[in-house]
């Protein structure tokens, strides 16, 4: 139904039932259908949406630069809770959904954990520590794990085409900026675009470059707050994940002052092939705090979870 053109009908309506329309209210009510009728025939299209992009300067981008790694210092040793959801296609095709609870750990550039559970049990339980990610299936009867170099594109499986570790983090908007400009890096009066190439994460124990695989494309709206869309692309171009970023708040961290205390988004929803996707919520997160380096440690944590199969794929993409 038009806009306005139901209420002029039942207006039209009760005038005709009281007797003869007066030719005032009868003119009223021509001109607002008319103008619903002329509102309705605008067609908007994408681009009056969209502020018209210019190439970003030198001075731009090291300003993106500047707020963004700050941003990561403020952050480390973070820690937050909050629910999950997960809607994924299982082994038959079928979309399956998920409701728990999560708890997420930054121990910093390159160590990362997060375990999902569900009425106080552990579904799903990853980390990263440098070299390598890890995840434990623990929602079936046997606990099952999976290991992947850092640097693996492997991650086309279940759950964690989309959680993990290192995946989860560029999906947040969680990695550095280089100080090289890139090629494509873009703005407009409404943020920034630009895309990553191989992302360098940090430094592994033997000081080696920890390096993403794929490519990021990335959108900030606000420098401040840090990229508001993230989408992964695999070596050869194809669409991994998708990620828009969205509630963005301050960060408790202990020993600064309010002003001083960085942004991130408190919801993410991170998307996948025919419908599959993640959607995070965090609660009253707080950095500067202490956190437990066994989270990052794979020894300690395959005791504690004693895996009955175990997958490890380390150094498989380079033999």
């Amino acid at each position: 139904m038009l806009p306005g053109y139901g209420r002029s009908f039942k207006w039209r309506a009760s005038l005709l039932v009281l007797g003869r329309p007066h030719p005032v209210l009868m003119l009223a009510v021509l001109v607002i259908v008319s103008i619903g009728i002329g509102c309705e025939s605008v067609t908007r299209t994408a681009s009056d949406d969209e502020a018209p992009m210019r190439p970003g300067s030198a001075s731009e981008w090291a300003e993106l630069v500047e707020f963004q790694n700050q941003r990561l210092g403020l952050l480390d040793l973070l820690t937050s809770a909050g629910t999950i959801t997960i809607d994924m296609r299982d082994e038959d095709d079928r979309m399956q959904r998920e409701q728990a609870d999560h708890r997420l750990w930054r121990g910093g550039a390159t160590k990362t954990a997060i375990k999902i559970s569900k009425l106080g049990s552990t579904l799903l339980s990853a980390a990263w520590n440098g070299p390598c990610w890890w995840v434990f299936d623990e929602s079936g009867d046997d606990v099952t794990l999976r290991i992947r170099d850092a640097s693996s594109s492997a991650a086309k499986a279940g759950v964690d085409r989309l959680l993990a570790p290192p995946i989860l983090m560029a999906m947040i908007g969680l990695i550095p900026f280089p100080v090289e400009v890139p090629d494509d890096f873009s703005a407009s009066s409404e943020g920034f675009r630009f895309t990553l190439g191989e992302v360098a994460l940090g430094f592994d124990r033997q000081d080696e470059s920890v390096a993403f695989p794929g490519r990021l494309k990335i959108r900030v709206r606000r420098p401040i707050d840090g990229p508001a869309s993230v989408q992964l692309l695999s070596n050869s171009g194809i669409e991994v994940a998708q990620s828009e970023l969205s509630k963005f708040n301050s960060v408790d961290r202990i020993g600064s002052a309010p002003g001083a205390w960085p942004r991130m988004p408190y919801r993410i929803e991170i998307r996948h092939g025919r419908g599959e996707r993640v959607v995070m919520s965090f609660d009253a997160p707080i950095a500067g705090g202490r956190i437990s380096e066994r989270l990052f440690d794979l020894e300690v944590q395959i005791a504690r979870s004693n895996p009955v199969r175990i997958d490890d794929a380390r150094g498989a993409e380079t033999k």
